[in-house]
């Protein structure tokens, strides 16, 4: 999932798959001095059929659209859902997304199968825990999710588009004769399979959140009726848990990063998405909001002073898995030349080579 505000929103690599599929074409088997061996084991890859696929969407104790509320479910149903109470509305629409999972094609299962196989070197090399990991994809219409990638347990779950992009990208680098080397298309892949692995094994992942990005855990989670009925849900982050103290970036004071939808009757999802830094306090009794009239208080923020430039990327930076899946795609595929330059790259390139193993 990614967002930015209304008025400054940035579209990421995740949802402008033309600019992963896009990357500079490298040799598969070297990258920045780096030889790979081949894999000793094949990647295994699952494709869900539509039945499968839903099933992985409605599994026992998932909160996922339990926790959404009214404004959120209206962006996704592309509906002012008049007359709708919010119990109906949350059924509404997971039975909405059950109803968009798709079938893939054969092409679409060779296309993707293809890029995660011949990556699988690299991964073996650089991160072995994904090399172990198995992939498994379903397939959705653009209409569900704002049209984003995102996962759903163990899953990485695409857009139509999406799977399109890839099947093309596939059919033109074959008849070019160039497909053996080409590595494009990696990095959504990766991306999205980070969040996989971090669902699987928070304990793995929250020293990274906290030691090195500098989070802190706030234990209960903190909210308000107003948080509530405007923060949005992340499937690859819905525990809006994590505190910022704002000294580390020469500020004062905590925020509380968030994803809210505006008061709109039928609001755009992901363009009307907001990432705001809700203010919060630190007492003896906890955390608490600082609200005025009821509304939190909050700034956009890519507007508090140094807080994108903490990250060694500013893409996805309103919440910790985030963050980690953009920088962690970067440090396995070694894809951007300047990288160990880079913010926080360093400690977490230490961090990686030990918890990644």
């Amino acid at each position: 999932m990614n967002a930015r505000g209304a008025s400054t929103f940035r579209p990421t690599r995740r949802r402008l798959l033309g600019a992963t599929l896009g990357a500079a074409t490298l040799p598969a088997t070297r990258a920045f001095g780096l030889t790979l061996t081949e894999p000793t084991a094949p990647a295994k890859v699952a494709f869900l059929s539509p039945e499968a696929g839903v099933a992985a969407f409605s599994q026992p104790g998932d909160a996922y659209y339990a926790n959404m509320g009214l404004l959120e479910i209206r962006a996704r149903m592309h509906s002012p859902l008049s007359g709708m109470s919010l119990a109906d509305a949350r059924v509404a629409v997971r039975d909405d997304d059950a109803a968009k999972v798709l079938a893939f094609t054969d092409a679409e299962r060779v296309a993707i199968h293809g890029v995660v196989e011949r990556m699988q070197p690299l991964l073996n090399a650089r991160a072995p825990l994904y090399g172990r990991t198995p992939w498994s994809f379903i397939k959705l219409d653009d209409r569900a999710e704002g049209g984003m990638p995102h996962t759903r347990g163990p899953h990485i779950v695409l857009p139509k588009s999406t799977v399109e992009a890839y099947t093309a990208m596939h059919r033109e680098m074959t008849e070019s004769g160039k497909l053996a080397v080409t590595p494009r298309g990696r990095s959504l892949l990766v991306h999205e399979q980070t969040h996989v692995l971090e669902r699987a094994s928070p304990t793995r992942f929250e020293p990274l959140f906290t030691d090195v990005f500098g989070f802190t855990r706030m234990t209960p989670a903190l909210t308000t009726p107003w948080l509530d009925a405007h923060t949005g849900t992340n499937p690859d982050g819905p525990d809006v848990v994590w505190a910022f103290a704002l000294d580390q970036v020469g500020g004062s004071g905590w925020i509380m990063p968030v994803v809210t939808f505006p008061d709109l009757a039928v609001p755009r999802m992901p363009e009307d998405f907001q990432a705001l830094g809700v203010e919060i306090t630190k007492t003896d009794g906890g955390w608490k909001v600082i609200e005025r009239d009821g509304v939190p208080k909050t700034r956009e923020l890519e507007k508090i002073a140094g807080y994108d430039a903490h990250f060694a990327f500013a893409d996805e930076d309103f919440h910790p898995t985030e963050i980690a899946a953009v920088a962690l795609a970067h440090w396995i595929l070694q894809d951007v030349p300047d990288l160990d330059k880079r913010p926080l790259m360093p400690a977490i390139g230490a961090w990686a080579r030990v918890a990644l193993a």
